[in-house]
């Protein structure tokens, strides 16, 4: 789930960055040479390249104009410039040391190019200039999930809504990290019997049942998921995130014993596979050269199918997807207690190299 939508989320991000920033700092600027202007059009229409010819002319003409690099830096980056890009926004720096924007740009910058380390420093410097700087709390606290310190993204989501309580891109950040910090302590759990050298028992499965209060996080979860679909309820991929919400809340049921129906996955109460495909490399994801493991909580139903799929590990560029369709795929036979098919909970993981 941590890295499966962070590009959609860092768009909105871009675009809302461009124009905060824009009417943050452009309205301070003296006007200059219609070239300049006629360049930061040609960004906002999305002609990149066009807005690079006409932004390159603009600092040529006036070295020491902050919008002419700040827009001409974005526009760089939009082309594959990136070299060129972190010059000009470190020349924007240069302009105006003390103007947060210009770190949030940076952090942002860093954090498409996947420079995670990078991206918590200046969003940090941006914050440090202007405490009131919510997307430089988002910013970081995407970088800080993608390192896998969710506790940390936490605290940055929950910093960005304290100022913004409608910051929809937060609130989605503000699920991912609480389930990063639900799959974290779930593998604590896991590996705990791994090092006594046995699988789960029923005793095991009891014992996690009466003391499993990382399920307590995915109330929460789901209450961030939730406003967050309220508040973008056409949004791209709203779909994906309308399932992932009802998986969280029958996960987060079921830890509250509402469903005795289901029970945990054990040593002795195992579904047969009887059918598995693999999941399918997306083109997109092989040219990005991402590799990694999705990791999903399912329900192996008696009906013989998985049921309630929730992504507790996520890869981008459509393999989390991916692995959601060879998922519902499965066919399988149902572990058996008392002569009868039951349903049980369990882990499917897929690997892409």
């Amino acid at each position: 789930m941590r890295r499966s939508r962070t590009a959609t989320i860092l768009l909105y991000c871009f675009f809302s960055l461009i124009f905060w920033s824009r009417n943050s700092a452009f309205a301070q600027q003296p006007p200059q040479a219609n070239v300049k202007e006629r360049g930061i059009e040609l960004y906002h229409k999305g002609a990149f390249s066009e807005a690079v010819v006409a932004l390159k002319e603009a600092v040529k003409k006036q070295q020491g104009d902050y919008d002419a690099w700040y827009f001409l830096a974005f526009s760089l980056h939009r082309v594959g410039e990136i070299r060129d890009a972190r010059k000009a926004i470190e020349k924007a720096r240069s302009l105006r040391p003390d103007f947060a924007p210009v770190y949030t740009a940076m952090a942002f910058m860093q954090l498409l190019d996947n420079d995670d380390k990078g991206a918590v420093k200046n969003a940090e410097k941006a914050v440090a200039l202007d405490p009131k700087n919510f997307e430089s709390f988002y910013i970081a606290g995407v970088a800080l999930l993608r390192q896998k310190q969710a506790a940390e993204a936490l605290t940055r989501a929950e910093e960005a809504l304290k100022i913004k309580n409608d910051y929809a891109e937060a609130l989605l950040l503000k699920t991912e990290a609480l389930m990063g910090m639900f799959t974290q302590e779930r593998a604590k759990f896991i590996g705990s019997l791994d090092q006594r050298g046995e699988n789960k028992s029923s005793s095991d499965a009891d014992a996690e049942v009466k003391r499993r209060p990382y399920y307590s996080l995915l109330k929460p979860a789901s209450e961030s998921l939730e406003a967050y679909l309220k508040l973008k309820p056409e949004r791209f991929g709203q779909s994906f995130w309308s399932e992932q919400l009802e998986a969280i809340r029958f996960y987060a049921r079921w830890a509250e014993g509402s469903d005795k129906s289901v029970a945990p996955a054990t040593r002795d109460l195992r579904p047969t596979i009887l059918y598995r495909e693999k999941a399918q490399y997306t083109d997109a994801a092989r040219a990005a050269g991402i590799s990694g493991t999705v990791a999903l909580l399912v329900v192996f139903a008696d009906d013989g199918t998985i049921k309630h799929i929730m992504v507790t590990q996520g890869l981008s560029h459509g393999l989390t997807e991916r692995s959601i369709e060879a998922a519902r795929k499965i066919r399988l036979t149902p572990a058996m207690r008392d002569g009868k098919p039951i349903s049980t909970i369990g882990s499917l993981e897929y690997t892409f190299h």
